[in-house]
């Protein structure tokens, strides 16, 4: 019997793997044959690097610290992908991320095409005339999409939205194929960490970044003039990302 969907959304520290860009976020939600909610799971991830566009996925670093790496959450991540079709909105993004992140741990995915549906790409199908970003799509079908960029709520709304499509006609072998298929694939498997998956906390304050708080300062307790100089000092600094001895002085 066909387990269902995984609806995937993955945050990031920039758009492309291949430049070093790693996951900060991910969640899944499980949504069964007919199109019912039946998970939903999401964790930070310590991506051990910069985190990017903060401004975009809002992590902060300090949550970020504390969240495990990806190889301590890869195995109850395979375990909630198993045997299930894998959905996402822009999927080829989210996809491309997964089979990054795990070939760094050496483990080598089973071909996707034949069990991935876009739900972006859907759109095309069951909401012509509609946008394609997720918003877009969400409002054209009534979801409210909350806290979007925030991983547990792009998937949860993308898997209302398979939901939609779903309802329109259940019965189209543009599902029951992926799902037949799904049964069959081969995932590679880990040995359990028992590490804790570690949700986003709620922060109903956006916070200023440290660098600013820094910087707002210095003209209150040091003067203009050596505000100044240091954001000239910053702005070299990060130029190239290395403090030179002269610069450190």
């Amino acid at each position: 019997m066909a387990r269902g969907f995984a609806v995937i959304d993955f945050e990031t520290t920039g758009l492309l793997p291949s430049y070093q860009h790693r996951v900060v976020e991910v969640a899944v939600v499980h949504v069964d044959p007919v199109g019912r909610i039946t998970g939903v799971w999401d964790t930070l991830v310590n991506p051990r690097r910069d985190l990017g566009p903060q401004r975009i996925h809002g992590v902060r670093a300090i949550d970020a610290m504390r969240a495990p790496t990806f190889d301590l959450i890869a195995p109850e991540l395979l375990r909630l992908l198993e045997g299930r079709v894998i959905v996402a909105h822009n999927a080829n993004f989210d996809v491309r991320f997964l089979t990054a992140e795990l070939h760094r741990l050496e483990l080598w995915l089973p071909p996707f095409d034949d069990i991935t549906l876009c739900t972006m790409q859907l759109a095309r199908t069951f909401l012509p005339g509609a946008g394609r970003s997720l918003a877009d799509c969400a409002a054209a079908v009534g979801i409210d999409l909350a806290n979007a960029h925030r991983a547990s709520a792009d998937a949860l709304a993308t898997a209302q939205l398979l939901s939609a499509y779903l309802s329109l006609d259940p019965e189209d072998s543009l599902w029951q194929l992926p799902l037949d298929r799904a049964g069959h694939v081969q995932w590679p498997s880990l040995m359990p960490t028992n590490v804790g998956w570690m949700s986003r906390p709620d922060s109903p304050e956006k916070q200023m970044p440290f660098l600013e708080r820094i910087t707002e300062k210095i003209a209150e307790f040091a003067g203009a003039s050596e505000q100044l100089d240091y954001l000239a000092l910053l702005d070299r600094c990060l130029v190239d990302r290395v403090v030179s001895s002269h610069e450190a002085d």
